[in-house]
This record gives structure tokens, C-alpha cells and sequence, in this order.
């Protein structure tokens, strides 16, 4: 991977992993720095959401160090939902989130999801460049079909799902 300074390598891991736990509290950690707290609806996530069959955690190494992952959850049918996507600050901008973000797509479509779905807010700009850039199309109405608030951002992504 250009940009690096070690290849990475990603693998989906079960969500009791240390790796999973610790990626998991690293991004709410960060979500708590930047809007102070979590918001209600994301204190109820439990990483067993992220299990096979239905989910699934991506984690990115370089040689034996965390330095990313994500991961997604089933919300509808054909539907899942990305969570937590987080690169150590030390590897942002190595293309780690892009790498993690094209696995995430392809192990998502393997377990049979048509679409991703995920949210964001108006504290993580990068983020949310980001994913205007990586072919995420940017909603102006959540799933039931409400207007969202100004300060909720959210994406959607249509997956090719591999057939059968």
C-alpha cells in the first residue's frame, strides 16, 4: 500500500476479540472528545452486533499494531450499517480508512447486504469528506423518510452483492 510504512493486512474478527474491543472503545472515545458525549441511541451498541452471520468487524494491522477498522450491522432488510470506523491518528491520511472501507463493502455484500447506511456529524468534517469522496451518496432524509436535522449527516452506498 503506497504511503505506508508497512503493508497492511485486514481480517474480519469476532466481536469478543481484544482487537475489536479495543478499536470499538478507541472510536467512542474519540466521538466523546469531539461532541463531549455519546448520543443515546449509540450507548446501546454492543459489539456482539458486529458478529457473524449477520455483522462483521474488519480489523487493519500493520505487522502486529492496530491501526483501523469498522464495522457493520444489520438495521433492515438487505440493509446493514456501518459503526465505528477509526484510524489511529499516527496512520491517517496512509489510506487505512479507504482500506478498511473497501473490505467492510466486500465482506458487507457477501453476507448478502444490497446497501450500507451509516451516520456522522457535523464534528468530523473529515469524515464526512471522505466519504462524499469514496462514492457515498450524502441523504437528506433518514430511513423512515424524515427530513434530517442540519447536524445529522448521513450516507448511503448501494452494494454489488455477489450472487449465490
Amino acid at each position: 500500500m503506497s504511503g505506508t510504512s508497512s503493508p497492511l493486512t485486514l481480517a474480519v474478527e469476532p466481536s469478543g476479540s481484544d482487537a475489536v474491543r479495543w478499536l470499538v472503545g478507541k472510536a467512542e472515545a474519540e466521538l466523546e472528545e469531539r461532541y463531549g458525549a455519546l448520543a443515546e441511541s449509540e450507548l446501546a451498541l454492543s459489539v456482539a452486533e458486529f458478529d457473524l452471520p449477520a455483522g462483521a468487524f474488519v480489523v487493519a494491522r500493520a505487522a502486529d499494531t492496530l491501526v483501523g477498522g469498522a464495522g457493520v450491522r444489520p438495521v433492515a432488510p438487505k440493509v446493514a450499517e456501518v459503526k465505528r470506523l477509526w484510524t489511529d491518528p499516527a496512520w491517517r491520511g496512509r489510506g487505512v480508512a479507504r482500506a478498511v472501507m473497501t473490505d467492510l463493502e466486500a465482506v458487507a455484500a457477501d453476507l448478502g447486504y444490497a446497501a450500507l447506511w451509516l451516520a456522522t456529524g457535523t464534528r468530523q468534517p473529515e469524515a464526512v469528506a471522505f466519504y462524499a469522496n469514496t462514492g457515498w451518496r450524502r441523504l437528506s432524509t433518514d430511513r423512515d423518510g424524515a427530513p434530517l436535522p442540519w447536524y445529522s449527516i448521513q450516507f448511503a452506498k448501494d452494494l454489488v452483492v455477489n450472487p449465490d
